[in-house]
């Protein structure tokens, strides 16, 4: 589509617009200034700018993120939402239950100097080819619930409907307030007046319905980074969308699929989140403080409801 330029890998982002790149692309300050996305933005509500800093790819002290299974999880679902499931075999390859075990030094050696014994071979040569492999390992389990639940959204023609805008796009503009770039990439999106991001969802046990979903939403604040996304939409010049809302699939069978849309007062308060975000990491890199949670003192409070009930109960007991 014409309204989208692809990044080269010697270029930078140095004018708004919609882009073409790799995730990692995306999250590594693509721009020709500093760039926030929204995870930077809701870290900066939902935890505190020490934490956003400590693992912040400028920071040259900064913490290595683990790659958990759970984000390993979502990407390789975006990769099949995206492309199918040819997209998910370019960039994931499984390792099988059989995988032999990680050869020791000695093996290694063993194997160089041509000795190893047919295990060590097995071992030595097996995964070597999987470190030289740039995709992604997944096993066989984790592919397998991929692909399942894959299958199950596609078959949702509502899901279908919400998900057909453009997959994996990164919208990019610079804040006038702050002069820092600002990246939304919502899983879809939909020049036309739609926008949504997909959510795989674990119950622990629970019923999943539209409260677990919600609760989702709050806990995440996923509504911050739908309204990134809208704003992003609106400030590029295609209006603000009609649509907006999350996909949410169970990770147990049947997987199931709920959709929640998000209305737009809410998506208002978010992105007023969102420029108190942006001003906050804005702040803070320019004085070069970035308080943690430890600088909160204060004294011990109820919670308004457990104080409003005690003082009900001791204004009885002494009557």
């Amino acid at each position: 589509m014409s309204d989208i330029r692809h990044l080269a890998d010697d270029e930078v982002i140095r004018e708004p617009g919609l882009y073409a790149m790799p995730l990692e692309r995306h999250h590594g300050q693509p721009c020709d200034g500093v760039s926030v996305t929204s995870g930077i933005l809701r870290g900066m509500e939902l935890k505190s700018p020490a934490d956003v800093w400590a693992f912040h790819q400028l920071n040259p002290g900064r913490f290595e993120r683990p790659v958990t299974a759970a984000l390993r999880m979502g990407q390789a679902m975006a990769a099949l939402i995206e492309g199918g499931i040819d997209t998910l075999n370019a960039n994931f390859v499984v390792s099988g239950g059989s995988a032999p075990r990680r050869p020791t030094i000695k093996q290694m050696i063993a194997y160089d100097e041509g000795r190893a014994t047919d295990a060590g071979r097995e071992s030595v040569e097996y995964w070597r080819a999987m470190e030289a492999d740039t995709r992604t390992v997944v096993s066989q389990a984790e592919f397998d619930l991929i692909v399942a639940m894959g299958g199950v959204l596609a078959q949702s023609p509502e899901a279908a409907a919400v998900m057909s805008g453009l997959p994996e796009v990164t919208m990019a503009w610079q804040c006038p307030e702050t002069g820092l770039w600002v990246l939304s990439r919502p899983d879809t999106v939909s020049l036309d007046g739609m926008t949504s991001d997909y959510k795989k969802m674990s119950t622990k046990g629970g019923a999943f319905d539209y409260r677990l979903v919600d609760r989702r939403i709050t806990d995440h604040a996923y509504d911050m980074q739908m309204a990134l996304a809208a704003e992003s939409l609106e400030v590029l010049g295609y209006g603000w969308p009609a649509s907006v809302g999350i996909v949410a699939q169970c990770d147990a069978p049947p997987y199931h699929v709920i959709l929640r849309e998000i209305p737009e007062h809410v998506l208002r308060v978010a992105q007023f989140r969102n420029r108190r975000a942006r001003l906050r990491f804005a702040e803070c890199l320019d004085s070069r403080r970035w308080p943690g949670p430890g600088e909160d003192t204060g004294a011990y409070q109820y919670p308004e409801w457990l104080e409003q009930r005690l003082l009900s109960e001791q204004q009885v007991a002494n009557q």
